[in-house]
């Protein structure tokens, strides 16, 4: 099963700030990242990539942590690759930022080899977006893609809005699914804002994300109860199956609407979460 498939939501902490680790880790979150891209200033590179791998190489099997990278086609994205290459540091996947072309991965994977951990990429231009579908490569450990929509709108000119991004979100959902992948959503920027975090959120699991990006343990609850089947959700989910089984295999009807393929599969999709996620505490 890979990274994404159980994910719900990623929390983001420097690399530069290792007493933030643990404490990410204790939120309760389903992955953490640590950053080593535009989360640490130029001047902290090289101490967050030391911090990083003496951090990673101490960590026991089944540690929720991975990895973003600077980009693989610049200096210091060589140097953390070749850092990640000599430590004994084992993220549980790693994020590529600026995804444009697949030679990005293949960097990756040269300098890993045997070690290269799940690949995200992370799509922030428009060339990214627009070229996705024939860069991908489906042999590399790619597992999961993630919209970068801040760069994205600075990189395509529109704000950074939901509408303006709609597009953008559902273009990415598409050609991600059309290669057996899921996809994370950019993270909601404004801190104290709850409720702008949940509708937001809801919107994006609507479109098909399988997961929301945090840049504060605050936001981790939030969101990961939003990517978890609502109580009515499964109960209809349960209900379709149960239909769907009684009818042995005939066309039926439930309050009224007709159940079929697609509706069969989008409630085994929802009952199937309740296996391969957490319940949201408190439920």
């Amino acid at each position: 099963m890979s990274q994404i498939s159980t994910m719900r939501c990623l929390l983001f902490v420097p690399g530069n700030r290792p007493e933030r680790f643990e404490k990410a880790s204790a939120s309760g979150v389903d992955r953490v990242c640590i950053d080593l891209e535009d989360a640490v200033a130029v001047a902290s590179k090289d101490q967050a990539r030391d911090l990083t791998m003496a951090a990673l190489a101490d960590q026991p099997d089944g540690h929720p942590f991975g990895l973003r990278i600077n980009a693989p086609d610049t200096d210091f994205g060589q140097a953390d690759l070749s850092a990640l290459a000599d430590s004994m540091a084992r993220p549980r996947f790693l994020i590529i930022p600026k995804f444009e072309t697949r030679k990005q991965t293949d960097r990756v994977i040269q300098a890993l080899g045997r070690d290269c951990p799940d690949l995200i990429l992370l799509i922030e231009s428009a060339r990214g977006l627009l070229d996705l579908d024939f860069e991908l490569d489906d042999a590399a450990p790619i597992v999961g893609i993630m919209f970068g929509g801040y760069d994205y709108s600075v990189d395509a000119g529109c704000d950074f809005a939901w509408e303006p991004l709609l597009y953008a979100r559902s273009r990415l959902i598409t050609v991600a699914r059309a290669h057996g992948m899921d996809c994370i959503d950019v993270p909601w920027i404004d801190i104290k804002d709850k409720d702008g975090l949940i509708q937001e959120t809801r919107a994006c699991r609507a479109l098909g994300f399988s997961a929301k990006a945090a840049i504060h343990p605050a936001q981790v609850g939030p969101i990961q109860d939003q990517f978890f089947p609502s109580e009515n959700e499964i109960a209809r989910a349960k209900a379709v199956i149960a239909a769907a089984e009684a009818s042995g295999g005939e066309a039926v009807q439930l309050d009224g609407r007709l159940i079929d393929a697609p509706v069969i599969t989008a409630a085994r999709r929802i009952l199937d979460l309740l296996a391969t996620r957490q319940r949201p505490v408190g439920e």
